[in-house]
C-alpha cells in the first residue's frame, strides 16, 4: 500500500465554460484542493496542481445558439473568466489547460484510438432521439422531460438537477427536444460502446479493498463514506455499456482512421478527464519534467477533488478507462464534496441564485481570504452545507477580527 508516495499528482474538476464560477463550485472541488496541495508543498513533497477548462458537450453549443454566438466564443470568455476568478481568490494551480487545445485533442484521439485497436470497445446500432424539425440527433442534454425517479419536470437526458440521478434520454418522461420544443423520434444510429459490466469486478476490488491487481493500492477506510456508497449503489444495480461516442458537430472527432466515425465525437465524459493527463504533458514539457512520473510511476499518487455529482465518472467511468488501457495511475482517493446551498434554497446558475465569485472579487476587492475562510469553515465534506450572509458576517467580525486577531495583537 503507498504509505510515503514520491510524489502528488492533484485534480480539480475541470469547471465547464458554459457559465461564471459560483461559491458551490469553490466549495465543491477547489478551494479543498488548493488546501490540500498547499499543505504538501509545505511539507516539503513533489505536487503538483492540475486543472482547465471543460469546453466540449452539448450545453454549451445551446448556451452559444441561445446567445445568437459560436462556441468558440462562449468558451473563450468563460475560459478567461475562470483564470481570472481563480487567481482572484487564490486557487494557484501549476497548471491550467482548456480542452479544446491542440494538444488535447490529440491526445484524447490517441486515447480512444488505442482501446479502438485494443478490441475495447462495442460498437452497436442503437436508437437515438431525433429532432425533425433541426433535422439532427440530440445529445443527452438537447433533450428534457420529467424525471422518472423525482417527477422534476425539467430534467436533463443525462440528469436530474433537482435530484441529481444519472439519467438517459430514454429514462425521461414526456421528453421534448430544446431546440424545437416538439417531441423528438427515434432513429438508428451507430456508436462505440465501453462494456462497463466486464469491470464489475475489478471495481469492486479496488473501491471495496483498496486492491489493484491482487496487490494493495489504497486504504479503502480513507475515502468518504457517501463516495463509496454511491459507487456501491451504482455496482450493485448492475452496470450497463455506455457509449463514448456522440452525433455531435462541436468536440473532440473520433480518429478518422477508424471506419464509420464521420460526424461522430468522442462522449464529454471520456474527453473531459483526459483533459488531466493533456495538461499534465503541458506543465511536464513547459518545466521540463517527465509527465508519466506522476501518471505511470508506482510511486506516484493521483487524487482526484471533485462534487458529489460526478463521483459516478471519476470512480466507475474514468478508473474503467484507465484500467482497460493499462497504462496509467488510478487513483489513490476521490474525496468529493457534497452541496453547498444558498440562504436555506439550491444554488441553481439557471435560475441565477448564487453568489458569482467574480462578482464578489468585484465588490469586495482585497477580501478574497475572508470568503476562502469561510467557505473552509462550512465546507461540505460530508453533507449539504448553507452559506448565508449573515454567517459570512460572524465569521469574519467573530473569529477573524475578535480571536485571530486579538491573538495576534498580544
Amino acid at each position: 500500500m503507498m504509505l510515503y508516495p514520491k510524489r502528488y499528482l492533484i485534480t480539480a474538476a475541470l469547471p465547464y465554460a458554459n457559465g461564471p464560477l459560483h461559491i458551490g463550485h469553490l466549495a465543491g472541488a477547489y478551494l479543498s484542493a488548493d488546501i490540500y496541495t498547499r499543505y504538501l508543498k509545505l511539507m516539503g513533497k513533489d505536487a503538483i496542481f492540475i486543472c482547465g477548462s471543460d469546453e466540449h458537450g452539448a450545453a454549451i453549443t445551446m448556451r452559444a445558439q441561445k446567445e445568437g454566438t459560436t462556441p468558440q466564443k462562449i468558451i473563450d470568455k468563460y475560459h478567461a473568466q475562470f483564470k481570472a476568478t481563480f487567481e482572484g481568490m487564490g486557487i494557484d494551480f501549476d497548471y491550467y489547460d482548456r480542452t479544446s487545445s491542440k494538444e488535447h485533442h490529440e491526445t484524447a484521439a490517441q486515447f480512444f484510438k488505442e482501446l479502438y485497436d485494443r478490441g475495447v470497445f462495442e460498437e452497436k446500432v442503437t436508437e437515438q432521439f431525433y429532432d425533425t424539425e433541426a433535422n439532427q440527433f440530440l445529445a443527452d442534454r438537447y433533450i428534457m422531460g420529467t424525471c422518472p425517479k423525482c417527477g422534476f419536470q425539467e430534467a436533463y437526458g443525462d440528469q436530474c438537477e433537482n435530484c441529481g440521478t444519472t439519467l438517459s434520454p430514454t429514462e425521461l418522461k414526456s421528453p421534448k427536444s430544446t431546440l424545437s420544443g416538439g417531441r423528438p423520434e427515434l432513429r438508428e444510429t451507430r456508436h462505440w460502446f465501453l462494456p462497463l459490466q466486464n469491470y464489475e469486478t475489478f471495481l469492486k476490488e479496488w473501491l471495496e479493498e483498496g486492491t489493484l491487481k491482487g496487490k494493495p493500492h489504497h486504504d479503502p477506510d480513507s475515502w468518504k463514506p457517501h463516495v463509496l456508497g454511491q459507487c456501491k449503489s451504482w455496482i450493485d444495480g448492475g452496470l450497463q455499456p455506455r457509449a463514448m461516442t456522440r452525433d455531435l458537430n462541436w468536440g473532440v472527432d473520433v480518429p478518422h482512421e477508424i471506419p464509420g466515425s464521420d460526424g461522430k465525437k468522442l462522449y464529454v465524459w471520456l474527453d473531459a478527464p483526459i483533459g488531466y493527463i493533456s495538461a499534465t504533458k503541458k506543465w511536464a514539457q513547459q518545466n521540463e519534467e517527465d509527465w508519466k512520473s506522476y501518471w505511470q510511476s508506482e510511486d506516484s499518487a493521483l487524487v482526484h477533488f471533485i462534487g458529489k455529482d460526478n463521483i459516478v465518472f471519476h470512480c466507475i467511468i474514468f478508473p474503467a478507462l484507465l484500467q482497460a488501457h493499462g497504462d496509467f495511475n488510478l487513483p489513490v482517493n476521490v474525496p468529493a464534496n457534497q452541496f453547498m446551498n444558498l440562504e436555506d434554497r439550491k444554488i441553481s446558475t439557471s435560475r441565477s441564485w448564487a453568489v458569482w465569485v467574480g462578482e464578489y472579487l468585484e465588490e469586495f476587492p482585497g477580501r478574497a481570504d475572508e470568503m476562502r475562510y469561510a467557505l473552509s469553515r462550512i465546507m461540505p465534506e460530508s453533507r449539504d452545507s448553507e452559506f448565508t450572509w449573515k454567517r459570512f458576517q460572524d465569521f469574519n467580525n467573530n473569529e477573524l477580527v475578535n480571536s485571530l486577531g486579538n491573538f495576534i495583537q498580544r
